[in-house]
C-alpha cells in the first residue's frame, strides 16, 4: 500500500509539473522575452540579481527566467521530499540504510522527472505556443531577431560616399517631415558609436529611435552628446522602459514619468517628440490606464509630444488591430519587410488611412543568406538598398529604422534613400525568397499548420531544411528533423488539403517530400 503511495506521489508530481510548468513557468518566461522590468515579476529585483549571478549577461532582464527556474526547482524539491519519505515509509527487507538510499533515489528520479516535465511544459508555452494558438516567441527570435542578414555589402563603393538623405515623408498627425531612413540607436555606444550618429546627423538624419534598455542606459548617454547643438533640428523617440526593461502593466503614473524624465536626463533635452510603448504583446499593457494618465502628464508639462506602440511579437495582431481601435496613438512601428507575413500589409494600410497613423517600419532586414549574393552580387551592390527601397516604395510607411553600427552603413544606406525601387531590386529580392521562403515561414504566420491532417509541424521541417541547406548545419538539421515526434514521411501519399494554404505560395507538399528525403540521409 506504502509503496503504491509513492508511486502515485510521483504520478501526482508530474501533473502538477506539467501544469504549473506551463501556466506559471512557462508564463515567466514568456514575458521575459518581450524584455519586461524586473517589476513585472514577483520579487522581480530579488530574482533579477539571483539571476545575474547565475546566467551569463543577456540581452533582456533575466529576473523572469530566474524565477521560473525557482519554481521548477521548488516542485523538483517537494516531489523529492514527498517521494523519499513514502518510499522510506515502505517496508523493506531492512531498516537503515538501505531505506534511506532507496528513498533518496526514489526521490531524485522523481526530482529530475518533475523538472523535465515542468521545464518541458513552459517551453511548450513560451517558446511552441501551445495553448496560445501557436503564437511563442520561437518564430520572432528566429525569424527576425536571429535570422542571418546581411547587414553590411562585403565592399564599401565608392559611388555610395558622401551619401546624404534625399527624401522626406509625413509622420502620419505628428506633421512632422521625417527623413525617410532614420537612425536605429541599439548598437551605439561609445566614441565610435557617437562618431557614427553626428555623422548620420550631418548627412541629414533627423529622426532617431533610442530606449533607456539599450545598453543598459548607455545608448541614451552616448546620443545626449552626440546631439548637442542639433536638438531643435531632430524628432526623437524613446520607450516608457528602464534601463533594466519595459515596464509592465499597473505600473504607478509616477515611475512612468519618472522613468521619461530619466531619459531626459541620459539625452540632455527638456523633451523627447514620441515616448513608444515598446515590444507590446498585451492588450493589458497598451492600453493600461496608468501609462496612458502619465503620458497626458508628461504632454501638458511640454515633456513628450506624442504616443506610440511597436509590436514584434507573437500577439501583434491583436496589439496592432487594438491600438488603431483605440486612437490613443499617433505612431506604430512594425516589423516590416518584403516577403514578410501579408497580413502586415493591411494592418498597415487601416494605420495609415482610418487614424493616420505614422508608420515606422522596423526589422527590414530579413533572413538572407550570405551565400546567396555571390550569384548576383554584379546585379546587386547591397542587399539593405533594395529591402529599404521596397519597403518605402509603399508610400503608407513613413520611414525605415535601423541601426547603423559601422561608419559604412551612413554611405551604404543613405544611398537608397529617395530613391524609386527598380525591377533589379525587386529580382534580388525575389531571388532571395526563392532560395529561402521555401524554408523561411513569415513570423506570427502558422496559416498552413491547421489544414494538414497529420498535424505536422510543416513550418519546423521547412526551417530544418533551411538550415540543412543554406548554412551548413547538415548534422544539426537531421537532429533537430530526427527529434520531431512526427515527420514528412506521410506526406508523400497525402492528398495535400495544405496546398493553397500558404500565404506567400510555398509548394508545402513537394517541400516536405523533399525535406523528409534530405534530412533522413544516412
Amino acid at each position: 500500500m506504502r509503496r503504491f503511495r509513492a508511486r502515485t506521489l510521483v504520478l501526482v508530481s508530474l501533473v502538477i509539473a506539467a501544469v504549473v510548468g506551463w501556466g506559471v513557468a512557462g508564463h515567466y518566461v514568456y514575458e521575459a522575452f518581450i524584455g519586461l522590468d524586473p517589476r513585472a515579476f514577483p520579487a522581480g529585483w530579488l530574482f533579477e540579481r539571483v539571476g545575474e549571478h547565475l546566467f551569463p549577461p543577456a540581452a533582456f532582464t533575466i529576473a523572469g527566467i530566474t524565477l521560473a527556474l525557482a519554481v521548477l526547482v521548488a516542485l523538483a524539491l517537494a516531489s523529492y521530499v514527498a517521494v523519499s519519505r513514502a518510499t522510506r515509509a515502505a517496508p523493506a527487507a531492512d531498516d537503515g540504510r538501505r531505506r534511506f538510499l532507496a528513498g533518496a533515489a526514489s526521490g531524485g528520479a522523481a526530482a529530475l522527472g518533475t523538472l523535465a516535465v515542468g521545464g518541458a511544459a513552459a517551453v511548450a508555452n513560451a517558446w511552441y505556443g501551445v495553448g496560445r494558438g501557436g503564437r511563442g516567441w520561437r518564430e520572432p527570435v528566429q525569424q527576425i531577431f536571429d535570422a542571418a542578414v546581411e547587414k553590411t555589402a562585403p565592399e564599401w563603393r565608392d559611388a555610395w560616399r558622401g551619401s546624404r538623405v534625399q527624401a522626406h515623408r509625413r509622420l502620419g498627425r505628428t506633421n512632422w517631415m521625417v527623413s525617410d531612413i532614420v537612425l536605429g540607436t541599439g548598437a551605439v555606444r561609445g566614441q565610435n558609436g557617437e562618431r557614427i550618429a553626428r555623422l548620420a546627423i550631418e548627412r541629414g538624419v533627423n529622426y532617431f529611435d533610442t530606449s533607456p534598455d539599450y545598453s543598459g542606459a548607455g545608448t541614451e548617454e552616448a546620443m545626449g552628446r552626440a546631439i548637442r547643438g542639433t536638438r531643435d533640428e531632430l524628432f526623437i523617440a524613446t520607450k516608457f522602459c528602464t534601463p533594466y526593461g519595459h515596464l509592465p502593466p499597473g505600473t504607478p503614473v509616477a515611475e512612468y514619468v519618472r522613468a521619461i524624465e530619466g531619459s531626459l536626463r541620459r539625452l540632455g533635452t527638456d523633451h523627447v517628440d514620441l515616448v513608444h510603448i515598446h515590444s507590446c504583446d498585451e492588450i493589458e499593457r497598451l492600453l493600461d490606464p496608468n501609462v496612458h494618465e502619465a503620458f497626458d502628464r508628461l504632454k501638458a508639462q511640454g515633456k513628450a509630444r506624442f504616443l506610440g506602440v511597436s509590436t514584434h511579437t507573437p500577439n501583434l495582431v491583436a496589439v496592432a488591430d487594438a491600438a488603431i481601435a483605440s486612437d490613443r496613438f499617433d505612431v506604430m512601428m512594425l516589423a516590416y519587410h518584403h516577403g514578410i507575413w501579408a497580413p502586415l500589409a493591411g494592418i498597415i494600410e487601416r494605420a495609415h488611412d482610418e487614424r493616420d497613423m505614422g508608420v515606422v517600419a522596423m526589422k527590414t532586414l530579413k533572413g538572407a543568406k550570405h551565400r546567396g549574393l555571390a550569384d548576383f552580387r554584379d546585379e546587386a551592390d547591397s542587399y539593405a538598398q533594395a529591402a529599404f527601397k521596397w519597403v518605402l516604395s509603399n508610400s503608407k510607411v513613413s520611414c525605415v529604422v535601423v541601426s547603423f553600427f559601422e561608419l559604412q552603413h551612413v554611405d551604404e544606406y543613405l544611398y537608397a534613400s529617395g530613391r524609386a525601387v527598380t525591377a533589379t531590386d525587386v529580382a534580388v529580392l525575389d531571388e532571395y525568397d526563392r532560395q529561402i521562403l521555401g524554408t523561411y515561414c513569415g513570423p506570427h504566420c502558422g496559416e498552413c499548420l491547421g489544414h494538414c491532417p497529420e498535424a505536422l509541424p510543416i513550418h519546423d521541417v521547412l526551417r530544418h531544411r533551411m538550415y540543412f541547406e543554406d548554412y551548413g548545419w547538415e548534422k544539426e538539421a537531421m537532429r533537430l528533423y530526427g527529434a520531431l515526434a512526427k515527420n514528412a514521411a506521410v506526406c508523400a501519399g497525402c492528398p495535400a488539403p495544405c496546398l493553397g494554404s500558404c500565404p506567400v505560395g510555398i509548394p508545402i507538399q513537394e517541400r516536405m517530400v523533399a525535406a523528409h528525403e534530405l534530412l533522413t540521409l544516412a
